[in-house]
């Protein structure tokens, strides 16, 4: 009876993992099937197992028999962490990539996309095999990190903390190869593409061997203070909102030509907006309304939207009946909900608006502490707020000039063929290269040196450079013979 009851209890869990396996993604299924069995896993898994494997032996021989009172736990930690790091920052990341990349080569994607399989679920099935591989390494590493706390000298909520960040930025890269998998079909630029993100994978090793370095040896985490996890909250929220753009953005470049692959993504970066503001306003009253922290936050939201704007516009102009048949009909719909549906020039002029809302908030705050300043309450003085307008004016300025001559330009190829989303991209970054480089060229004809000299208006279409002058001294100079002198 008792053995019956065994057979009994394992059918039914066989029966359970039959329905859940048939429930699961199809695409994680055949990916996770393909990704173990290959010769890539298993060289890596391999390596890893005999890394770690060598790396207990040659620590403890090194240790000694003083291993156990010591404290010779970060040692230990440093190195598993960086046998851990390598696969799952470098080899899934890639792995993801030509996972996705070798569907376009290979003209397999055209069978998926007919079948019942949204974009959306091709996408979450490869990033969730890329999952998959993580917890297989996760598991054979994890026990000797472990290890490393009962060795002492390291706490739990360290070890604790850069697993879960290694593991996110696992996640995080691994959907930036999925993304750059997805922008091109052709084999050469895939060839290219490819040695690129090595590159920046290698690249994002390397910092996370210093940010270990940094952690394990000199840092000391407050976890009981509000300042550490407000910090990490708001490390999160960016994570999670950029997470979010990437996967909507590979969603939107492998579904079909006349779906709107817009709106999603418009919508995301609204609410990173949202957050970032609230994150900042936080900032600033947590800094006693120190005015250099809403120099920063102009700054970085400026370089947002300028990023995001130079994606936008490059943008097709032809709209699907599809879409068309979606667009807002009534007139408070025109005026709100025009901007998230696809285009250049709503995006362009979303863009812009992104960047006028956040000189608003600027102009609401400085207000506020202008008005409490009649109580005695101000902490800026009028000099001070008046810098902070000048800076984010000029800053909504130089977006909405750069983009707006892109986007001209854009719309003149247009005539004489498609222009692609990265074209777009190239040419802001021509243009502000341009803007930077063409007065110093001017500088040097006349035999002047470049900074020596100091600004002068000349320098006016260099964007980072009279933003900084702006910045330091809150006027730009608009003396007769500023240009000249």
């Amino acid at each position: 009876p008792a053995e019956s009851s065994v057979r009994r209890c394992l059918a039914a869990i066989e029966r359970l993992l039959v329905r859940t396996g048939e429930r699961l993604n199809p695409i994680l299924v055949k990916e996770a099937r393909q990704s173990l069995k290959s010769r890539q896993f298993l060289i890596t898994f391999g390596l890893l197992l005999a890394c770690g494997w060598l790396w207990s032996f040659l620590g403890l021989a090194l240790m000694g028999p003083e291993a156990s009172y010591t404290g010779k736990g970060p040692e230990m930690c440093m190195g598993y962490l960086l046998i851990l790091a390598f696969p799952l920052l470098v080899i899934v990341p890639f792995w993801a990539f030509r996972s996705l990349a070798s569907e376009q080569e290979d003209r397999t994607y055209e069978l998926l996309s007919i079948t019942a399989l949204g974009p959306r679920q091709i996408i979450s099935g490869k990033l969730a095999s890329a999952g998959v591989q993580m917890l297989i390494y996760l598991s054979a590493i994890s026990p000797c990190l472990a290890f490393t706390y009962m060795l002492r000298g390291i706490a739990f909520p360290t070890i604790f903390l850069l697993l879960f960040y290694l593991v996110i930025a696992s996640f995080g890269l691994s959907i930036v190869g999925l993304l750059t998998g997805t922008i091109t079909s052709e084999r050469h630029w895939q060839v290219v593409l490819s040695v690129i993100l090595i590159i920046g994978l290698l690249g994002a090793f390397w910092i996370a061997w210093t940010i270990f370095d940094n952690l394990i040896w000199d840092g000391d985490l407050l976890v009981d203070t509000p300042e550490f996890w407000v910090f990490h909250a708001a490390l999160v929220t960016a994570y999670l909102t950029y997470f979010a753009l990437a996967f909507c953005a590979a969603v939107a470049q492998i579904t079909f030509a006349t779906d709107n692959r817009s709106t999603r993504l418009r919508i995301v970066m609204l609410v990173q907006h949202v957050c970032f503001t609230g994150w900042m306003a936080w900032g600033l009253i947590a800094m006693e309304m120190h005015e250099e922290f809403v120099l920063v936050y102009l700054s970085l939201i400026g370089l947002h939207w300028y990023a995001m704007g130079s994606l936008m516009i490059g943008e097709s102009p032809l709209l699907s009946p599809r879409v068309k048949r979606n667009l807002p009909q009534s007139f408070l719909g025109r005026v709100f909900l025009t901007w998230f549906h696809p285009g250049p020039g709503t995006g362009y002029l979303f863009a812009v608006c992104g960047g006028l809302a956040a000189l608003a908030m600027v102009l609401i705050v400085v207000i506020l502490v202008q008005g409490f300043s009649r109580w005695g309450m101000g902490a800026w003085s009028g000099g001070e707020s008046m810098r902070l307008l000048v800076f984010g004016g000029l800053a909504v300025a130089y977006l909405t000039i750069y983009l707006g001559i892109g986007l001209l330009i854009i719309r003149l190829l247009h005539r004489f063929g498609q222009v692609a989303m990265l074209l777009g991209v190239l040419i802001q970054i021509l243009l502000v290269a341009a803007g930077c480089a063409v007065p110093a060229v001017v500088d040097t004809m006349r035999s002047r040196p470049l900074f020596d000299s100091g600004y002068s208006l000349l320098h006016i279409s260099n964007p980072f450079w009279t933003l900084i002058h702006v910045g330091d001294s809150g006027t730009l100079p608009l003396e007769p013979g500023a240009i000249v002198t």
